[in-house]
Parts: C-alpha cells; sequence; structure tokens
C-alpha cells in the first residue's frame, strides 16, 4: 500500500460529508426557483432567447447526461463487487441487486456492502492477516468532450482553446513515453528499470522496506522505499531519468504518445461563459475512464480460505469508485448542481427561455438530485469496504 495512495482514501473519506451538503443545498432551492414553469420542451433556441443562455442550459444538461451514466455504473460496479465479496465470505440473506433501477437500490447497496465488511471483520477476528500491494489505477477526463462543449460557449467569436499538453493540470499528463521518463512510471506487468521510489515489487537494491530479499541480500518481493533496479509497481523516477515500459507521468523528454490527463482542464485563456465552461468541466469529470489498480493480496489465517481470492478479483473496482473516481465525482456532482441553478436562474429570467427550456429544466433538476444521491451512496460504500480490507491505511 503507497503512501500516496493512503493519503488521498483518507483525504476523500473525510470530505464527504460536506460536499453532499453543497450539492444538495443548491438543488433543493432550484425546486424552488421554478414552481410555474410551464411545458416547452427542449428544442433549436428560440431567436429571442439568449443564444448564451442556451448554451448553458445545453451544456448543464449533457453534464446531467453524464452523471446519470456514471450513477448508473457505479451502483453496478460497487453493488455488484460487494455482493461477490459477501457471498464469497459466507453472508447470509445477501440482497439482489441486479436491477439498478430498483427504487430500493440504494438500501440495498449499502447493505450488501455492510454484509462485505462484516464478511472481513469476521475473517480479521479469526486470526487473518492482509497484506495488500496496490499497482497503478488512474482516471482520465474526456478532453475531448470538454473541447466540443466549450466550443459551444463562447462569448464573442472564435476561441483557441489550446490543446490537452497545454491545458492538463500541471504534474497530470500521462501516456507512453518512448524516450525517458522523468516523473512516475507505472507498470502492471513487466518491469522499469528504476532509480528512484519504488512502491512495488523491486528486483534490485532497495533502501527502504523490502518484504522478500534474496541470498544476497539484494530485495526480491515487495519494496516501499528507493529502488535501484527494476522495478514492478509505481516508480518515482528521478535522475538519471529511466525507461518506462507503462504509463509515464509527470514528464517525458519527448512528446507523449497518446497523452491522457489525470487532473482536470484549466479554463482556456478565451472569453467564454464562466457557467457554461462549468457545466462541459463537469461533463468531462464525470465521463472519465477509469483503469482500476491491480492488488495483490497476501493472506495468512483466516477460516473461508477465500478472502485473498475474492478481494484480489473485487477490491480493485472498489479501491478505483472511492479513491481514484470519488473525489472528482463529487465534486463535478456539485458542480453541475451550481451551476445548473445559475443557468437556471438566468432562463427564468426571459420567458422565451422558460418556453423553450422550462419543463426540460424541472425534469433535469430532478433526475440530477437522484442520480446524485445515488452516487454519493456508491461511493461512500466503496469507501468503507477499501477501508475495511486495509486499503485506506
Amino acid at each position: 500500500m503507497t503512501h500516496s495512495k493512503t493519503h488521498r482514501l483518507m483525504k476523500y473519506t473525510t470530505m464527504t460529508h460536506s460536499k453532499t451538503h453543497r450539492l444538495m443545498l443548491p438543488l433543493g432551492l432550484a425546486a424552488l426557483a421554478f414552481p410555474g414553469l410551464t411545458a416547452g420542451g427542449c428544442g433549436s433556441l428560440d431567436p429571442s432567447c439568449d443564444q448564451s443562455i442556451g448554451a448553458r442550459i445545453e451544456a448543464f444538461s449533457s453534464a446531467v447526461d453524464a452523471l446519470i451514466a456514471t450513477s448508473t455504473k457505479l451502483k453496478s460496479t460497487v453493488g455488484g463487487s460487494c455482493v461477490a465479496i459477501a457471498t464469497d465470505l459466507g453472508q447470509k440473506n445477501v440482497p439482489d441487486l441486479s436491477n439498478t433501477d430498483d427504487a430500493d437500490f440504494d438500501t440495498k447497496l449499502q447493505a450488501a456492502c455492510t454484509l462485505a465488511n462484516q464478511g472481513i471483520d469476521a475473517e480479521l477476528q479469526a486470526g487473518a492477516k492482509l497484506s495488500l500491494e496496490v499497482i497503478g489505477g488512474q482516471c482520465t477526463i474526456a478532453a475531448s468532450a470538454q473541447f466540443d462543449c466549450e466550443a459551444n460557449c463562447t462569448v464573442t467569436g472564435t476561441c483557441d482553446a489550446g490543446g490537452l499538453e497545454v491545458r492538463c493540470e500541471p504534474g497530470e499528463l500521462s501516456g507512453s513515453c518512448e524516450a525517458k521518463c522523468t516523473g512516475e512510471c507505472t507498470v502492471t506487468s513487466g518491469s522499469v528499470e528504476c532509480s528512484g521510489g519504488c512502491s512495488g515489487t523491486c528486483a534490485g537494491t532497495c533502501n527502504g522496506a523490502c518484504a522478500v530479499k534474496d541470498n544476497n541480500g539484494k530485495c526480491a518481493g515487495k519494496c516501499e522505499g528507493t529502488c535501484t533496479g527494476q522495478c514492478t509497481g509505481t516508480c518515482e523516477v528521478v535522475p538519471p531519468t529511466a525507461t518506462c515500459s507503462g504509463s509515464c507521468k509527470g514528464g517525458c523528454s519527448v512528446d507523449y504518445k497518446a497523452p491522457t490527463c489525470e487532473g482536470k482542464l484549466t479554463p482556456p485563456m478565451c472569453d467564454l461563459d464562466a457557467d457554461c465552461q462549468a457545466g462541459c468541466s463537469a461533463e468531462a469529470q464525470l465521463s472519465a475512464e477509469c483503469t482500476p489498480p491491480v492488488i495483490k493480496v497476501t493472506v495468512t489465517g483466516g477460516v473461508s480460505g477465500n478472502l485473498g481470492t475474492t478481494l484480489e478479483k473485487n477490491l480493485p473496482a472498489l479501491y478505483s469508485a472511492a479513491v481514484d473516481q470519488g473525489p472528482a465525482v463529487i465534486e463535478a456532482a456539485a458542480d453541475v448542481a451550481t451551476k445548473g441553478v445559475d443557468a437556471a436562474g438566468a432562463a427564468v429570467a426571459t420567458l422565451a427561455c422558460v418556453a423553450t427550456y422550462g419543463a426540460d429544466l424541472v425534469s433535469r433538476f430532478d433526475t440530477s438530485i437522484s442520480a446524485s444521491v445515488s452516487v454519493s451512496v456508491s461511493i461512500q460504500a466503496s469507501a468503507s469496504v477499501s477501508t475495511k480490507a486495509g486499503a485506506g491505511g
């Protein structure tokens, strides 16, 4: 378990409560703001409805679509993982979570994850000892979706928003590096020549804590420290730089091949409508593609014999939801609510906008409320099981 991963999970679990209230407050106010909106439907922009207002609402609508899709995916992934762990560890009365449209799904998901925690607890109380090694795992935002969305947010004329390499938050650009990696190299198979801090399996000299050593005293197992040699895991590369056979993050001596961004895109240096641009950013965060980490589990003791197998299979998805995806999704969902209210406030001031977007806005707010609640339930449940298993430190 690397220090950085532990820190990220602990940071998330402490922020959940405040983020939830930040999300629900503007949505509640929004419901009060539109008691008399009449039917209209979301069609082409009415000439007398300001185009910038329409762009804000369209960006909000797309972000809600992404929120719904993320909510459905999280419910299925987290629910399925908790059910599998609970079942494998012999828990009784595990709920059926095969239908994500079930009105009681969130309650059943919480119950399934509680049973998974109880199953892990029973193993630990029976003397099981767990050792976890987390390798890799990342979420890359849907940058192209954000670029396309922002094209409709311009206030004056055209805008050169800049490419991914320019706008990705510093240190968050990653990809295949065909030369020297000067940042962090993560490999889940094979190995990388490492001259820096390794949190993984080191086959060379480890100047930190090494779980296994060969007959010559060299590290031949898990290393949490400085590694000089072959590292399978996360290698924080320091000069002299190293070639990277996996994903390089933080710096490459040549242009990245197929670059992606693991953080946010900074706002473009253009005159864009701020609410519209925020909606585009939220859509990109919510539509992120996430690759779960590889989690190697070593178990000694216990009673069922299934603990290591079920955690290696099902814990990566839970850990990814809680650590890699959770904080960004919670923040983006809050932004959807806040900026949606701002856009709707502007729309309600113009009768033509009310006629065009009114009923659709009310429906969108109602939908986003339920999706946001489900997202919060799924992420909190995944965090609880990840922590119970020891992936939270």
